[in-house]
């Protein structure tokens, strides 16, 4: 991982970050490059991942790099796939650059963000992950793309992962919004069996998961609670036959409310905004 050493900022970057402080920390002419870059629009867009954000860029020579920043251990840290990536004391230009494009859209960011190369907390992560960075690099892209190709969500999280993912626009929000209804109304036409209806519930499911691989996105966050809102009207099919699905719907209801909250840590919306979207 790269990083700005922590007395190079001060205490405000765990809780605020401004451009004052981004310039004082990287070299003069980085930052003058990474305004420049910024004005290029070469930079795509800013989205939160593991309490920082990230990124993808392409230089004047049409390469793409994916750039990760955020505040470890009171500091900020990034990670990028370019050539200058692997200094370890100076931020690259691609990593300035999104920084100062998420002060620019106001991201608040967390004071202790995970950065990719660094696995979740869980020793199991660790070890698998460890035991994946011995692997030839042709072998593992090959278990990945196996597996992958098995499992959509692994499949969605890869794409997204490499950059071939973006945020959902608003003409697939409203065929996908489309798609919930008519699975629903399907569920429920004419002398209609129960575990249609249960049938209908995991698909919703199964697809939110899905979606929620992709970078998140606020089309993304009202799809989901569209999907909660559809089983609310389903789920009552099956208040009355809690001998078949006795918890069924329960279940159903909760994996949708734990993807509305994994989307919510990303989008980070305030508490005014999340009020108004009940």
């Amino acid at each position: 991982m790269r990083g700005w050493r922590a007395d190079r900022l001060d205490s405000r970057v765990a809780v605020r970050l401004d451009n004052d402080a981004v310039r004082a920390a990287a070299d003069a002419g980085t930052y003058r490059a990474a305004e420049e870059l910024l004005a290029t629009g070469r930079l795509g867009q800013v989205t939160e991942a593991g309490g920082g954000v990230t990124g993808r860029v392409e230089d004047d020579r049409g390469a793409a790099y994916r750039i990760w920043v955020g505040v470890v251990s009171g500091a900020l840290a990034a990670e990028c796939d370019c050539p200058a990536g692997a200094d370890a004391e100076d931020l690259c230009v691609h990593a300035v650059a999104l920084t100062l494009a998420a002060i620019r859209d106001g991201f608040r960011w967390a004071s202790a963000a995970n950065p990719p190369s660094q696995p979740a907390g869980d020793p199991r992560v660790r070890q698998l992950v460890e035991i994946a960075a011995a692997l030839p690099p042709r072998r593992l892209a090959a278990l990945v793309g196996e597996h992958a190709a098995a499992d959509r969500v692994l499949e969605a999280r890869l794409l997204t992962a490499a950059g071939r993912l973006e945020p959902l626009t608003a003409e697939e929000a409203g065929t996908l919004r489309g798609t919930i209804d008519s699975v629903a109304a399907d569920a429920t036409r004419g002398a209609f069996d129960l575990h249609d209806v249960a049938t209908a519930g995991q698909w919703l499911v199964d697809e939110m998961r899905v979606l929620a691989q992709r970078p998140p996105s606020t089309a993304a966050l009202s799809i989901v609670e569209h999907a909660a809102r559809v089983w609310d009207g389903l789920a009552v099919h099956l208040d009355d036959a809690w001998e078949t699905y006795e918890t069924e719907p329960e279940e159903i209801g909760d994996a949708l409310r734990a993807v509305h909250v994994v989307m919510c840590g990303q989008l980070r919306p305030g508490p005014d905004e999340l009020a108004g979207r009940r």
